[in-house]
């Protein structure tokens, strides 16, 4: 079998998460798509899956030969695909914060499959941070500052964070005048897995100070924390973006705004390898709509 037709193959087994399946997506046999990651297996010297009768589990060396086959396929398509970009076509599959991701992702994705109804998107809404590799995304639009260093990042717009509570909670405990205040006031916390962000950062005259904050509601849903903010039960520190409506209705009043540094910019982020015309699509639409 042809080395390509095998590496396609492979890259589908991981997205359809059987042999079967990517057989089914190809028209082929099973076997074929056996087959082909027996001749990859071969030629790599290792195995690449573990298959059992219930489930497929990919090696180490398996995880990166896949990240190297998507970034080779990746590279070649845009090469052929530079030559003759006709309709776009195909599916992307992304993710995005759960606010930001309901409130503007998604009628940008409407209006951009609107223009394009040759693509599908697959979106997956969550405040926990996503493997791109682990879990075949092709884009994810996440805050800043960004940690990792093997991810492509581009900025698509520029914000900053807001300290922001219910007007009845700031008239009841008194409105923060300066982040050490925050020690003696309830806030609401956001949990990643392993992880529980209960350290703020500001800036106060150029320095930067951290401040251990508490509280008695911890999530890892963005979404609830606005809700409990709104509520009264403390207070939250958020994107903008996340709270634009509820500042301008009055509903969430800001404090400590000059303490905060413009740090919560958003960035679409691939996993590295080259952007398929499709995804480099989707980002430029998202960085001029975002922008409006």
């Amino acid at each position: 079998m042809d080395t390509f037709d095998a590496l396609r193959l492979f890259l589908s087994i991981a997205e359809a998460g059987s042999l079967s399946a990517a057989a089914r997506k190809h028209s082929v046999a099973t076997s074929t798509v056996t087959s082909a990651l027996q001749q990859l297996e071969r030629q790599r010297g290792t195995t690449l899956v573990r298959r059992s009768t219930r489930r497929l589990a990919f090696t180490q060396e398996g995880l990166q030969f896949l990240a190297d086959t998507r970034k080779l396929l990746a590279d070649w398509d845009a090469s052929i695909g530079g030559a003759k970009e006709g309709p776009l076509r195909g599916t992307i599959k992304m993710t995005s914060t759960v606010d930001f991701g309901r409130s503007k992702i998604v009628p940008a994705i409407d209006r951009f499959m609107e223009i394009h109804p040759g693509i599908s998107i697959d979106l997956h809404v969550t405040d926990s941070v996503m493997d791109l590799v682990e879990h075949n995304i092709d884009l994810a639009i996440r805050n800043g500052p960004l940690r990792d260093s093997s991810l492509k990042a581009r900025l698509i717009l520029r914000g900053k964070r807001v300290v922001c509570a219910a007007p009845s909670y700031w008239e009841a405990r008194g409105k923060a005048l300066h982040p050490g205040d925050l020690v003696g006031h309830t806030c609401l916390v956001v949990s990643r897995p392993a992880t529980t962000f209960s350290t703020w950062h500001f800036s106060d005259a150029g320095n930067m100070i951290s401040i251990r904050v508490s509280g008695n509601r911890v999530v890892n849903d963005g979404s609830i924390l606005k809700r409990w903010a709104l509520k009264g039960y403390g207070v939250l520190l958020c994107p903008i973006w996340d709270v634009e409506d509820e500042l301008a209705a009055g509903d969430l009043v800001t404090a400590l705004d000059e303490f905060l540094p413009d740090n919560a910019n958003l960035y679409a982020v691939t996993d590295g390898s080259t952007v398929n015309h499709r995804v480099r699509a989707l980002i430029d639409f998202l960085a001029e709509e975002l922008h409006r």
